[in-house]
């Protein structure tokens, strides 16, 4: 019998596949429970920023669908911890609802009440304000994460 260590022959040795070793890429992972909370902020998020358009279409006459709510929608439950290696364009998109907000805000009177409350001619500012401070808190989110990863292992 050989003084050598048994090796799973269905492992594949590190030294030979230096792409699978992550320690020397540098691969770090967001913590778990940061992850699944961005998560799931995220994806409720697109959710409803798709959905309250379609349900306020009766007060506001015009059906918008929201094409970027899905992309923001669909990024969102497709987050894991190794994810943010790259740009967080979800944050950039998400980044569009406030200033889809402070438009409405300029275009109209957000000191008129009936601009507030569902009514035949409403713009609905109560539900872009809310969607415009569930993306600000999706963004710090992500933003949140995507600085996790850029940490050493060490410090995580």
């Amino acid at each position: 019998m050989r003084g050598d260590a048994i090796q799973n022959p269905y492992e594949p040795p590190i030294e030979s596949h230096p792409k699978l070793d992550f320690t020397r890429r540098g691969l770090t992972l967001v913590p778990k429970q940061l992850a699944e909370r961005t998560r799931r902020v995220v994806n409720r998020f697109g959710l409803f920023q798709f959905s309250w358009p379609i349900v306020a279409a009766y007060w506001t006459d015009s059906l918008v669908i929201d094409f970027i709510a899905l992309l923001i929608t669909t990024n969102g439950s497709r987050i894991r911890r190794s994810s943010f290696k790259r740009f967080p364009w979800t944050a950039a998109m998400c980044c569009l609802y406030p200033v889809a907000f402070a438009v409405s805000v300029q275009q109209y009177d957000p000191y008129q009440v009936a601009n507030w409350i569902p009514s035949r001619n409403s713009p609905v500012l109560a539900l872009q304000l809310v969607s415009s401070c569930w993306a600000v808190y999706a963004v710090v989110m992500i933003i949140r994460c995507h600085l996790s990863h850029r940490r050493p292992e060490a410090e995580q």
